[in-house]
């Protein structure tokens, strides 16, 4: 479904053009050799995506219906690779430094054990944050979308003293007909404030989505995840198997943590889609040569089979109750209404603001004058590579719940000037939306569903009544937004005449 709820066209095409074709023959690009289907998932990305073969489409400006995705940003997906952060914890506690590292190596592998659904989820905006708090483990998550082109995500989480984890990623993807590459291009951090430890690792080099034209759709991880001790000490390769023409060999991972020597310590094998296991092939300080020890495993029953195929944890992370709302910054995830309306199954809705919101960040884009500051994140003053946490959000958000509780002001805190009014401001489209809702209940004869901006013939007013109001509106409520935001009653007005 397109804007307002249209038919996407599900138009395919049986030939490339005379570029996409010599790009296939240098790289082994091909389109799909069999048409999908009319209207469906297939046919609706190769309309969008087949003039991009052999192409990022990250960086291609194309933006798709809201129904394709799964209601996540990309940063609360991102959450995702600490869901077992327990796992780090078991690690911190350990004297042994080779067991550190191969409890380290089980946490990277987890990581990937949430990847097997294909949905994208949706892009951050420039200044767009997310925090999560695991009252499992009382692990603390807080990300920030530093850059828009390119896109880099910055994460720091922490667990109390335990272990600290970070990470920076710059995604490039490659569209290759029926698959697409995607290249994560993550440097991760973990860091252990009682040992002194401190290791660094990067991701495989590919992940590819099968089939996602034709056929049923999977997903596999290949190439080398290295993970490296800043003193040079221990090091840890884990081979993630390309899948071959058995079936036993996808998911596979397997590699080994060595000494400085290259002396093989650890023996690991294991699935990232089920767990790790690893092998001491001599004594080390705390486990004795022979012995196993799982260092990771899949929790059990974990998939909700629901629509999304979201893990319990997974749907935490759309968590949003009374006092929340009141707490996170205008700019978390959580807040956006396009995320929200896909959440409750509206995706005309979902696509609607989807597209607002869009538009607002190519405005800001335009108007802003001076290069972006991210909020919370600097870059490291040693590797301009790497975003470093400032420090100050936990702090400030423990502050606001306390002022909170005593019924004292708090608009001050977690409301940086500096976003106010921009895309990444979503407090101010929930607003509008509230505004709109309220308005468009009046408009009509009878009661409006407010909540998915339904209507029945009966109940929907004159046309020209109806835009009339909503034009009085405008002038009244949004006289003072950006020149984008006033365009919302005019395109809410045509939504609304399509869903009737």
């Amino acid at each position: 479904r397109g804007l307002a709820g249209e038919d996407t066209p599900a138009t395919t095409t049986t030939t490339t053009s005379n570029t996409n074709t010599a790009i296939a023959a240098e790289d082994g690009i091909k389109p799909p050799e069999q048409q999908p289907v009319a209207g469906s998932m297939g046919a609706t990305l190769w309309s969008l995506l087949s003039s991009k073969l052999g192409g990022d489409v990250l960086m291609a400006g194309i933006s798709l219906p809201s129904w394709l995705y799964e209601p996540l940003s990309i940063l609360q997906r991102q959450a995702e690779m600490v869901e077992y952060g327990e796992v780090l914890t078991k690690a911190s506690l350990s004297a042994d430094p080779v067991e550190r590292l191969a409890y380290t190596a089980g946490f990277a592998v987890s990581g990937y054990s949430a990847t097997q659904r294909y949905k994208p989820n949706f892009n951050p905006l420039l200044g767009e944050t997310f925090e999560y708090v695991d009252k499992r483990c009382n692990t603390r998550f807080f990300a920030e979308q530093v850059s828009h082109h390119p896109p880099i995500s910055a994460l720091h989480v922490t667990n109390e003293d335990n272990w600290v984890f970070f990470q920076n990623s710059s995604p490039t993807t490659k569209f290759l007909g029926n698959c697409l590459d995607l290249d994560t291009k993550g440097n991760s951090h973990v860091i252990f404030p009682k040992w002194g430890d401190h290791y660094s690792y990067t991701n495989p080099q590919c992940t590819r989505i099968h089939n996602i034209i034709f056929g049923t759709m999977w997903i596999e991880h290949f190439g080398t995840l290295s993970i490296k001790s800043m003193d040079g000490e221990l090091s840890c390769t884990i081979n993630f198997r390309k899948s071959g023409l058995f079936q036993g060999t996808q998911f596979k991972v397997e590699g080994f943590i060595e000494d400085r020597t290259g002396k093989k310590l650890v023996k690991l094998e294991g699935r990232w889609d089920e767990g790790l296991e690893g092998k001491w092939l001599e004594d080390t300080a705390t486990v004795k040569k022979g012995e196993t020890r799982t260092l990771w495993v899949i929790a059990k029953d974990t998939f909700l089979h629901d629509e999304y195929n979201f893990t319990q944890y997974t749907k935490s992370l759309n968590d949003f109750d009374s006092e929340l709302k009141k707490i996170v910054l205008p700019t978390d995830s959580r807040r956006r209404l396009d995320r929200q309306y896909l959440e409750q199954n509206d995706t005309d809705i979902a696509t609607y603001w989807k597209k607002i919101i869009e538009d607002k960040q190519r405005q800001d884009r335009k108007n802003r004058a001076i290069q972006w500051e991210p909020m919370w994140f600097k870059k490291d003053e040693n590797n301009g590579n790497i975003w470093t946490y400032n420090g100050g959000y936990w702090e400030q958000r423990e502050e606001k719940l306390q002022l909170l509780r005593e019924g004292k002001d708090v608009s001050k805190l977690l409301r940086p000037p500096q976003v106010i009014g921009l895309a990444c401001d979503f407090t101010s489209y929930e607003l509008t939306n509230d505004d709109v809702n309220t308005d468009q209940d009046n408009a009509t004869d009878t009661a409006t569903d407010t909540t998915t901006f339904t209507t029945t013939d009966s109940d929907h007013k004159d046309d020209t009544d109806t835009e009339t109001e909503l034009e009085g509106w405008s002038e009244t409520k949004l006289n003072n937004q950006q020149e984008q935001q006033n365009d919302v009653i005019e395109t809410l007005t045509e939504a609304v005449e399509v869903v009737v």
